[in-house]
C-alpha cells in the first residue's frame, strides 16, 4: 500500500468519491426522465382539458372527458403506467366563480434505477380552468311569449383559441382549417383515420377534427396537423361573447 505518499492518498480519495460521482450522475438521469416524463403527462392533460374549456358554452363532452385523457396518456407515454383520473368536475361552481373545471390525476413513472434500487415513483398532477361560457346572464328570465317568437338562430363558425371573428361556412377562412365534429358512424365510414395520430381507438362520440374540404381523414386534436380549428356556434351567442363578423364573407 501507498498511503503514505501523495499518490497513495490520490488513490484512496478517488476510490472513495468516484462511486458517490457515478451515483450522483445515475441519480441525476433517472429524476431528469422522470420530471420529462411527469411534464409530458402534465402538458397533455392540460391540452386536453383545454379542448374541453373551448367548447364548454354548448357541447356537454363531460361523460366520455376522463376515459379519453386517460387514453391519450397511455399512448403517448410509454414510461407511465396506472394512469387513473381519480377526480374530475365539470363546470361547477367555486368562491363565486361558476363554470369551473377540475381534473386530478394520478400516475406511475415506472423508470428505474440500475440495480433494480427503485421501482420507478407514484405522481399526481391537477388541473383547473374555467370554462368557455361567457359573462354570467344579469337579465330577467325570458317569458313563455318570447320563447315562442322565433329568434336569429343561424350558425356561424368561430375560431375558439384564435381570434374574435365569427364566419360562414363556406369562408375561405373555414375552409382551409380544420372543423370540430363528434366522431359518429358516418365520420368513420366517410373519413379514414389519421395516420400520425390513430384517432381509430377513440370511441364513438369523443371530439374529432376534420379537414372538409382538403382532406379525407379525421384526427384527434393533439395531432400535428391541427393548428387551428373551428366550431360552429349560433349568430346571436357569438355577438353575446364579443365576436365580430368576417370582413371577407360577412358572416352570415
Amino acid at each position: 500500500m501507498m498511503l503514505g505518499t501523495k499518490k497513495g492518498y490520490f488513490t484512496l480519495e478517488a476510490a472513495i468519491f468516484l462511486p458517490i460521482f457515478i451515483i450522483a450522475i445515475a441519480a441525476l438521469g433517472y429524476f431528469i426522465k422522470i420530471f420529462s416524463t411527469a411534464e409530458n403527462i402534465t402538458f397533455s392533460a392540460v391540452d386536453e382539458t383545454a379542448h374541453l374549456a373551448a367548447q364548454a358554452y354548448g357541447v356537454k363532452a363531460a361523460p366520455v372527458f376522463p376515459a379519453a385523457v386517460e387514453r391519450r396518456l397511455r399512448i403517448e407515454n410509454e414510461q407511465a403506467d396506472n394512469i387513473k383520473v381519480s377526480r374530475f368536475r365539470y363546470l361547477y361552481e367555486e368562491g363565486g366563480r361558476d363554470g369551473l373545471i377540475l381534473l386530478k390525476l394520478n400516475y406511475h413513472i415506472k423508470i428505474k434505477l440500475p440495480l433494480d434500487l427503485y421501482d420507478g415513483v407514484d405522481l399526481e398532477s391537477r388541473i383547473k380552468c374555467r370554462g368557455f361560457i361567457g359573462k354570467a346572464a344579469l337579465a330577467n328570465p325570458m317569458a313563455f311569449s318570447e320563447m315562442e317568437t322565433n329568434g336569429d338562430s343561424r350558425i356561424v363558425w368561430i375560431f375558439p383559441m384564435w381570434g374574435k371573428k365569427y364566419h360562414q361556412e363556406e369562408c375561405t377562412y373555414i375552409k382551409a382549417n380544420a372543423k370540430q365534429l363528434v366522431l359518429t358512424g358516418p365520420i368513420r365510414k366517410n373519413y379514414q383515420p389519421c395516420l400520425l395520430c390513430k384517432p381509430d381507438r377513440l370511441p364513438l362520440g369523443s371530439l374529432v377534427y376534420c379537414f372538409a374540404s382538403t382532406g379525407k381523414a379525421y384526427h384527434q386534436g393533439s395531432c400535428k396537423t391541427i393548428d387551428k380549428y373551428a366550431i360552429e356556434i349560433e349568430k346571436e351567442d357569438a355577438l353575446a361573447k364579443g365576436y365580430q363578423p368576417c370582413s371577407k364573407c360577412g358572416g352570415g
